[in-house]
């Protein structure tokens, strides 16, 4: 038996049950300021509390030309990374009264493409794409000449206004730390070169060791792609090499720890043989064994700045077309100094 549908109570059965025009109702339950009297507004909204009664979502979209959504493109849900900005926007979008969609592309163009032109469809209020390199900014160019309110997080070369690391001085300070401890053959497991971030660590990466004096070895740089399994092939690569590097930076914190895996394999330790450094600090990062000392990355924040742009844009509010956060170097016990007969 298929279960009874109810019909949805509507505006002017709270009028009815408040004793109250539907003009009155719809201003109270619209938050119109000062047009109803206090106590006309508390009968209303019990009224519509006891009748349970829910506005119809569409029709006000349609009057008042908003949807109150925000869609969210992040490229790996799986990525710790973005479920810490993840709850920034949400948290931010969730108190101005928006509601959020989430879109994943598994770092596919093809899928943000869809996406993109998928939420437009929807009519949500505004995009935030949430990184993730891809080969073409031509849709990003898109939605500025569409004047669509879209933000982005990260670094990428177009009009728009955007959440940025500063991943040049995050690599440098990665790198440095790995210098100061005195390793020389430093490895990079990295992500694809459609990444503006990670093309602006390997950057400071490269700073940190020719102020060293010390040339960056092409061979050292492994890219892996998302799936995990790729980057333990990358660390075993990298054992595999002789002289083999006697420290690894990764590209975020499952990378690393992952290549912690691989070291292991190879039958040597981290950090006593190799040390390594993470990127982004999840939460994870302080638990393995050793802890991974990675630069730790404002992840909250970011979704916060995110989405406060979003809605900024939205109301009218001026914001910043750019805001910058810095890492932090956050040292643990998976770096050490090298093996005594560094080669």
């Amino acid at each position: 038996m298929r279960p009874q549908e109810t019909t949805p109570v509507t505006i002017r059965e709270v009028a009815r049950r408040s004793g109250v025009s539907i003009a009155t109702v719809s201003r109270v339950l619209n938050n119109v300021p000062g047009t109803v009297r206090d106590e006309l507004q508390r009968r209303v909204r019990k009224a519509a509390q006891e009748l349970d009664y829910r506005p119809n979502a569409l029709a006000r979209s349609l009057h008042q030309r908003r949807t109150h959504t925000i869609g969210l493109i992040i490229t790996d849900i799986a990525n710790p990374y973005y479920a810490g900005i993840t709850r920034g926007i949400e948290a931010v979008s969730r108190k101005h009264g928006y509601a959020l969609f989430f879109c994943n592309t598994d770092g596919r163009p093809s899928a943000l493409a869809y996406y993109i032109d998928a939420l437009r469809d929807n009519r949500v209020d505004a995009i935030i794409i949430g990184g993730g390199g891809t080969a073409s900014r031509q849709q990003f160019q898109a939605l500025h000449d569409r004047r669509i309110v879209a933000v982005l997080i990260g670094r990428y070369n177009v009009p728009l206004p955007a959440v940025r690391i500063d991943n040049v001085t995050g690599g440098w300070q990665a790198a440095s730390h790995l210098l100061q401890l005195g390793h020389r053959r430093i490895a990079v497991l990295a992500v694809p070169t459609t990444s503006t971030g990670m093309r602006d660590r390997l950057r400071g990466i490269c700073r940190a060791m020719a102020e060293q004096r010390i040339a960056f070895r092409k061979e050292l740089l492994v890219r892996c792609g998302l799936p995990l399994a790729s980057a333990l092939q990358g660390a075993m690569l990298l054992m595999s090499k002789t002289p083999r590097p006697t420290a690894i930076i990764a590209a975020n914190d499952q990378m690393a720890i992952t290549a912690m895996h691989g070291v292991e394999k190879f039958g040597l330790r981290v950090p006593e043989d190799v040390s390594i450094v993470g990127f982004d600090n999840i939460e994870l990062a302080s638990y393995v064994r050793p802890a991974l000392t990675t630069m730790g990355v404002p992840l909250y924040d970011i979704g916060v700045a995110a989405a406060e742009t979003a809605i900024g844009l939205l109301t009218g509010m001026p914001v910043s077309k750019q805001t910058w956060l810095a890492p932090e170097l956050i040292i643990r016990a998976s770096t050490t100094r090298p093996p005594a007969a560094q080669p």
